[in-house]
């Protein structure tokens, strides 16, 4: 589901094609993309409990920490974003995460909620919430 480019605002309407931008290039798997569209300085918050639980600074540790370990553990990940809803300088996400994963040959699908903190066309922070339990079934 989008927005309605009509009623947002001209800095809502940057932030959702910033976002729209990292979802295509997140399922493209270009990783150069993506992290073209973060801030050098960007908070990256993945939920307690997940594999890569924790909070990460600067693209690079965003890729070596968060991203990496899933290219690793999955097969065929995707994540699919339903519902892009711009307010301000934020951005709220709700989609699923998809994949396999490599050891237990589990698929699994995860629903999620991100939010986005956007400045100048850049990600500055981001939380992803989900339900791990239902990851951790999947690698068992």
């Amino acid at each position: 589901m989008e927005a309605d480019a009509r009623t947002l605002t001209p800095t809502e309407r940057a932030n959702h094609r910033t976002v729209a931008e990292i979802y295509s290039a997140l399922n493209a798997g270009d990783l150069q993309a993506f992290a073209e569209r973060l801030a050098p300085d960007i908070s990256w918050t993945v939920v307690p409990g997940a594999p890569t639980g924790g909070t990460y600074h600067g693209p690079g540790e965003v890729l070596e920490k968060a991203m990496g370990p899933i290219a690793v553990d999955w097969a065929d990940f995707g994540l699919t974003p339903f519902e892009l809803t711009p307010v301000g300088d934020k951005l709220f996400v709700v989609g699923e995460y998809r994949g396999v994963h490599r050891v237990s040959g589990k698929a699994t699908a995860l629903r999620f909620v991100h939010v986005w903190h956007l400045q100048d066309g850049k990600a500055q922070r981001f939380e992803t919430v989900f339900d791990t339990h239902t990851q951790w079934r999947a690698t068992q």
